[in-house]
């Protein structure tokens, strides 16, 4: 199949634009770690220091630093200094915002927590700083092991917890399912520097959970639920997260989903493992309902963000995570599903990307993270540019296999270029 992700042009359109991206990123470097960006590259030091921004940061670096970017590996260390030191909390876990007093200390903010969202971005960051050599990464990649272990991973239900109160140590009850597919995803990446088994295994535990809620949900995925993996209903009083409302359906969380699910069985493969018989079944119809119920050809057109509990559009507007997302959704299982079905999802990879290249870019490396309706900047969840991470991966897959994530598949390639010129 003659496949966009293989074709030349394409390619070096992206390592272009990953170059300008990585560089325009560089401009968050602040005192500690790494800060909020703004739209126009200036970073706003009035907030606090977000681990998880920090951490997603250094993961973009670090996919940098192993295409050879001059200057990343500094990035990659600075970002590291960030999570070993003034993140950390005194218990041995780690504050998701902290007001940094020195370039080696910081304070909680008030009402401190604990997340997992933030953890799950510092286990990818450590992975791939790990990948590309930084031996202290290890280290820390085993603390973060062992905080999952003591108070994330939910044994029970195969999936992690949301939330802590630092303070008091009280657990939330809410669940969400974009925290746990990032940690999918992170476990992964942990799982290719590491080697060790219980990062693969718990990545595929909680995939197999979100299967049996998109079976549960029509293959319409939420992303709130309480404590025992139960959707929150829309009378419920939790308060929106990120336009997020209890009861409403994300498109971009079916995308992610659905690639995640399609890459493990393809990592399955490739071990000589025989992947679950649902996956194929689930990735698909994820796929399927996700392109059903978000594009639009309305105003901008585009994949809208959520949608209310009878499929009317509630938060119309269009991220760059989410067409980021169903491109690679897209990219992936053309290679594991019917042959018959491949050149179709070639056409919604090449549509995704026209998509984004029209309206999700503000020039090269400039990723516009929400879009209104009408195709002016929208700015009710994302204020500024703070996210390199999501588009990073996007341009740097490429035409690599889908047997290794974009994070692995992107040292591999480091590692064959290091080898390449050592022998020259």
């Amino acid at each position: 199949m003659n496949a966009p992700w293989n074709n030349e042009d394409l390619r070096r359109a992206f390592d272009a634009d990953f170059g300008a991206l990585v560089a325009f990123a560089s401009r968050s470097k602040a005192r500690v770690g790494f800060a909020f960006l703004r739209a126009d590259g200036q970073v706003d030091l009035g907030r606090p220091l977000d681990a998880r921004i920090s951490a997603r940061m250094t993961h973009v670096f670090a996919l940098a630093q192993m295409r050879g970017i001059e200057g990343a590996a500094h990035l990659v260390d600075h970002g590291l200094a960030a999570l070993a030191g003034p993140l950390r909390a005194p218990n041995g876990s780690w504050y998701a915002e902290v007001v940094p007093t020195s370039e080696n200390s910081a304070t909680p903010v008030p009402r401190a927590v604990l997340s997992q969202r933030a953890q799950s971005a510092m286990i990818g960051a450590a992975a791939a700083a790990a990948m590309v050599g930084h031996e202290e990464a290890r280290g820390l990649l085993a603390d973060l092991e062992a905080d999952q272990d003591q108070r994330w991973w939910d044994a029970c239900a195969g999936a992690v917890r949301e939330e802590i109160d630092a303070a008091t140590g009280a657990r939330s009850p809410l669940r969400r399912l974009s925290t746990n597919l990032d940690t999918a995803q992170a476990y992964l990446a942990a799982w290719e520097a590491t080697g060790e088994r219980v990062w693969f295994d718990r990545a595929r535990s909680i995939l197999r959970l979100v299967g049996e809620i998109a079976a549960r949900c029509a293959f319409a995925l939420p992303d709130l639920y309480d404590e025992e993996w139960r959707p929150l209903p829309a009378s419920c009083d939790q308060a929106p997260v990120e336009l997020i409302r209890p009861g409403e359906t994300l498109p971009g969380l079916g995308f992610k989903a659905a690639r995640l699910i399609g890459q493990t069985y393809a990592i399955l493969t490739h071990m000589g493992e025989t992947p679950g018989p649902w996956m194929i079944d689930t990735a698909t119809a994820l796929y399927d309902r996700a392109l059903a119920d978000g594009w639009t050809t309305e105003g901008v057109g585009g994949i809208v963000y959520t949608l209310d509990p009878t499929g009317s559009v509630a938060a119309p507007q269009r991220m760059h995570w989410v067409v980021c997302e169903a491109a690679s959704a897209a990219r992936v299982l053309a290679e594991v599903v019917d042959s018959s079905r491949s050149e179709d999802l070639a056409v919604d990879y090449a549509r995704a990307i026209a998509w984004a290249d029209s309206h999700a870019r503000a020039g090269m490396g400039r990723w516009i993270h929400e879009v209104a309706p009408d195709g002016s900047v929208s700015m009710l969840v994302w204020e500024g540019r703070p996210d390199a991470l999501t588009a990073a991966r996007m341009l740097a897959r490429g035409a690599a296999p889908i047997h290794l994530t974009a994070t692995g598949a992107t040292a591999a390639r480091y590692a064959s270029q290091a080898s390449q010129s050592a022998s020259s």
